[in-house]
């Protein structure tokens, strides 16, 4: 069974254990090949419910990050439930020397906004989130969207499918591997349990690099178009970050943003 099987047959087990799921979607390339494996499944099976998407958007970021968000998100409203996050959540930040973060779509600070809010964003004006707090950071925010996503929702089991991949960093390779990480979906070594009825799962963890563009190429899905040019300025495959440059562990791709 290669990569791609076994993440076809996790996706399975997940759609027949799960009644109510979503994908993490940042508009990098590893959530996108996940959200488009799932959009895959859901249309070849013919499958008559939604799935949903839950971004945060940061404000700033590549133009083209922007684009294909869109692109991807409003050619499959019929079966994707969209939660396009336009709040100020505090985000890391290691370009300034005053403060270590930074707060996207700051409502105050609306004329310096980098770019215009998103028609589907949702904003501090039309937000349905108890738990929402003013800079609250976006970490937070991302856990416990899930618990109120599965509340909303009235469902059983909630599934969030996270695209990090073991490749990527010792991290996201912990996440699967810690002895911390004994609290697995029916003892599958791809899931997380994070509460009795809420579970995280990395259907394609043991996904390569490489994978993840075989998989684009083979089967025509639609990518973010700024790995073109971080190829063309000869940046590697194993170190493209779509991720926020301004964050601490992105800054020395600061440089791109002049180069591209």
């Amino acid at each position: 069974m290669n990569v791609y099987e076994a993440a076809l047959e996790r996706i399975e087990t997940i759609f027949s254990e799960f009644d109510n799921i979503y994908v993490s979607f940042s508009g990098g390339k590893d959530s996108g090949v996940l959200l488009n494996l799932c959009i895959d499944y859901i249309r070849k099976n013919n499958i008559k419910r939604k799935i949903g998407v839950f971004h945060i958007d940061y404000e700033a970021q590549y133009q083209m990050t922007t684009d294909y968000v869109d692109d991807e998100l409003s050619k499959n409203l019929d079966i994707l439930d969209i939660y396009r996050v336009c709040l100020p959540l505090k985000a890391h930040c290691a370009t300034s020397m005053y403060q270590n973060y930074w707060i996207p779509w700051e409502k105050s600070k609306s004329d310096i906004w980098v770019r215009d809010m998103p028609d589907n964003g949702i904003t501090e004006d039309n937000h349905e989130f108890d738990f929402f707090k003013k800079n609250m950071s976006d970490y937070e925010f991302q856990e416990q969207f899930a618990y109120w996503y599965h509340k909303h929702k009235g469902a059983k089991r909630t599934a969030c499918l996270i695209g990090i991949r073991t490749q990527e960093s010792l991290n996201r390779w912990r996440a699967i591997y810690s002895d911390r990480n004994q609290n697995k979906f029916k003892n599958l070594d791809w899931t997380r349990m994070m509460s009795d009825e809420v579970c995280n799962a990395y259907p394609v963890y043991d996904w390569t690099t490489e994978d993840v563009w075989i998989g684009n190429g083979k089967f025509g899905w639609t990518y973010n178009k700024l790995y073109d040019l971080f190829y063309q300025a000869g940046i590697t495959i194993d170190k493209m970050r779509v991720a926020s440059p301004f964050n601490d562990w992105a800054t020395e791709s600061l440089k791109l943003y002049r180069v591209i």
